[in-house]
This record gives structure tokens, sequence and C-alpha cells, in this order.
């Protein structure tokens, strides 16, 4: 039994239904592939095109911390942003100092087997804490927390950067050929469930099929 499982690490939704994924993973005889993509803001920069904060971030935040306190999960505003962007526009930066080195040692986890358990320890940083993310102990520790020597793998992850960058690429043609663009998705037997309040679907329908306990 077999899960695709598309993530992106600008996403809150995608932080907001981790916590369900590893348990699936952990505590059910399931192979959950996990497949990073680069944010929609990177991908489609566009579709942010003219979007304020009035009359889109705002609603999507007020909903965002509405779903967090029912799963009873910490939710903060990103400081830093993952993406540099313009709340009045949408409009996306040139520079991005954040998102490619974040996806690039994610997608590096991903290789070493932790690609969702980074996820879940970055993601409860960028989106569970106030601030501060970035800071170099600070992404010591959550690394550590998965068995993995930060320093290590940013140098590993320095040198697979071309091909971690082409797996990336490789995920989002998937993605598009199972036919949804957004995260979090979960694709089993070429059925979508777009975002964290279809888990429920997802699930019960892996139990319709056999999931058992591991």
């Amino acid at each position: 039994m077999k899960v695709d499982f598309y993530f992106s690490y600008r996403s809150p939704y995608s932080y907001l239904i981790l916590p369900r994924v590893l348990d699936l993973k952990n505590n059910y005889k399931i192979d959950i592939n996990f497949k990073l993509v680069y944010p929609l803001a990177i991908r489609e920069p566009e579709f942010f095109k003219g979007k304020n904060f009035l009359t889109y971030f705002f609603y999507k935040m007020n909903d965002m911390r509405s779903v967090a306190k029912k799963l009873d999960m910490p939710f903060f505003t990103p400081k830093p942003d993952p993406i540099k962007q313009s709340y009045l526009t949408g409009k996306i930066a040139d520079d991005q100092p954040y998102i490619f080195d974040l996806c690039h040692i994610g997608q590096q986890a991903a290789q070493e087997g932790v690609g969702i358990e980074v996820a879940y320890e970055l993601s409860s940083l960028i989106f569970g804490t106030k601030g501060g993310w970035t800071e170099e102990s600070t992404l010591e520790k959550a690394f550590a927390n998965v068995g993995l020597d930060y320093s290590s793998l940013k140098s590993k992850t320095k040198i697979n950067e071309n091909e971690l960058i082409q797996q990336i690429k490789k995920n989002q043609e998937d993605q598009k050929i199972a036919g949804h663009h957004g995260v979090p998705l979960l694709v089993y037997k070429n059925q979508t469930f777009f975002g964290q309040d279809n888990f429920a679907a997802c699930k019960e329908l892996l139990i319709k099929d056999g999931l058992s306990k591991a």
C-alpha cells in the first residue's frame, strides 16, 4: 500500500497535516512517498499577481489559525517568511534568500530517508514559533532531533544541489500528471486528496482497502 505525499515548505496547511501523515507512516503498514515541490510562489508567481493582504492573505491566515486551534497546534505568521513577497501587491521578490536552501536541504533529507520528519521539524519552527527559524543553532537542533548533523547535511546538499533540483522538478511533473498543483496533496490509486481537510477521506479509503496497524 503506497501513498504519494506532495509537500511545500511555504504551505501552512502542509505544516498542519504533518502530524497525521507521520502517524500514518509510523503506526501503519504503508509506504508514504514524500514528494517535495517548490512553493507555488516559485512555480507560478503570476498566481499571486494583484492579491493583496486584505483581499487574500488576511482571510487565509484567519482560516489557518482556526484550523491550528482545532488541531491544538501552535501557529504564528512566519518570521521571516520563507518567500519574500509583497503582501500589498502579491509580487514575488527576485531575490529569495531562504526558500531554495530550505527546499534543497529538505530534499537531501528525503534522500536520507527522513524527508517527512525533517519537514515536521522545520515547519514546526517556521509556523509553530514566533520567529528565528533561520538561526544556525536552531536548525542544528532541529536536524539533530531526527539524527542528522546539520553541518554535514549542508555540505552534502551543496555537492548534490543540481541533482536535488532535478528531483524536485520531477516531483512537480509527477504532481501535474496526478492532476493537481496544490499542497498538501495525497495521491492514492490515482485519486487525489487536496488539503489538510481531506486527510480523513484518504485514510478512510486506505482502511477500506485493508490498511492495518504496523
